[in-house]
């Protein structure tokens, strides 16, 4: 999108670790220059004159909503702070949400390639099992479909999507799809968007995850803006693994930090991890073995974490790229820090990374899930 001078101007929010409070900035991006400027709202003094921010921050990665690492703070964008920018943004921020029934759950990775490659970045998704009657009868109203048809042991799929007349061009896409006579299911208006957000993306639901003979595998920010969560699903699925459960995260600096210290004082760039992990949205996945692969208990648990580490590939990305250009790191990755995911090292850290997600982080209720 060309700017012409413009600048975009939001509320930004930053939490102060020290006195423990939430901060509001007037920060105001200059399109043209990627630079950036800071006022503290509440003492109306200028807190960051006008400055060069990092190349990897772009104007794509300003909306509404937004996570943004900032000069070592995490700052999230809560609203516009002008007309200009609202007036500007809110036609290419438009959001639409893509339900998958459980019968299309194994075509996930092919349906969120084929929205991504059209041009749309995901913002949200989650796979989730209705446990009560009412949540079933109302979903499948929302969905136009027989309730019987959530009644399977798969996940159904929420994705929410952003981008310029998404509501129109991905229920256009879904329409001319295969999957369509299947149950996908997309908004047809901006009513409609709100209410599948409401019930399919904001309302406490159930994981899927099993916690049991599984790996964690965490998609990057990075490679979400790039819009590759599609294919990288398809590549895990590809090589043997069965994904149980699945959802969109924003980790905090303490949360980044909490989940990846293992690596504090063994990999030099620890804190850059963290920074990545911090950026923007991670998806993070319940990996699992197909039931035919292997044997059961500590073997499994040990199979699926070092086959999912192997498919990964090494951390270096230039080694992936030479010697193991197959792997998931080799394929998406773009350096050492963004790697395209992370997964797990040790056996037995698959199922307290998963937890670590889907229990603590989630805070929800959960089921035997799909195995």
């Amino acid at each position: 999108m060309e700017c012409n001078e413009r600048v975009l101007s939001f509320i930004a929010e930053w939490f102060d670790p020290h006195p423990q409070i939430v901060k509001q900035y007037l920060l105001k991006y200059h399109c043209n220059s990627n630079e950036v400027e800071m006022r503290d709202i509440q003492t109306k003094r200028s807190f960051l004159k006008k400055t060069k921010i990092p190349p990897s921050l772009k104007e794509p990665d300003f909306f509404v909503g937004a996570n943004i690492l900032l000069l070592s703070r995490d700052l999230k964008l809560i609203e516009y702070a002008d007309s200009v920018t609202r007036k500007l943004l809110e036609d290419v921020d438009e959001r639409t949400v893509c339900v998958l029934p459980p019968a299309l759950y194994e075509s996930l990775g092919d349906i969120a390639m084929t929205i991504e490659r059209s041009g749309f970045t995901l913002v949200d998704l989650k796979s989730t099992s209705f446990g009560d009657v009412e949540d079933v009868e109302v979903a499948a109203g929302l969905l136009r479909m027989d309730p019987r048809e959530l009644d399977r042991p798969e996940p159904l799929v929420a994705m929410s999507f952003r981008g310029a007349n998404s509501i129109s061009v991905v229920r256009g896409l879904v329409q001319s799809s295969s999957f369509a006579g299947i149950g996908l299911s997309c908004p047809s208006n901006a009513d409609e968007a709100v209410a599948y957000a409401n019930f399919f993306m904001k309302k406490k639901s159930r994981t899927t995850a099993t916690f049991e003979e599984c790996s964690c595998c965490v998609i990057k920010p990075h490679a979400i803006k790039e819009r590759s969560v599609g294919a990288i699903f398809n590549d895990i699925i590809s090589r043997g693994f069965v994904v149980s459960a699945v959802a969109m995260y924003h980790l905090e600096r303490a949360a980044a930090a909490e989940f990846l210290e293992v690596y504090d004082g063994v990999v030099p760039e620890y804190s850059d991890m963290v920074d990545e992990m911090c950026s923007g949205s991670v998806v993070a996945l319940e990996v699992r073995l197909k039931p035919y692969s292997v044997g059961s208990g500590a073997d499994q648990q040990e199979e699926v974490v070092e086959r999912l580490r192997a498919h990964a590939g090494p951390w270096d990305v230039n080694m992936a790229k030479e010697l193991y250009a197959d792997t998931i790191r080799g394929k998406f990755g773009r350096d050492r820090i963004r790697n395209a995911i992370h997964c797990t090292d040790l056996p037995k850290d698959g199922i307290i990374e998963v937890e670590y997600f889907f229990k603590i982080l989630d805070g929800c209720q959960y089921i035997d899930g799909w195995k």
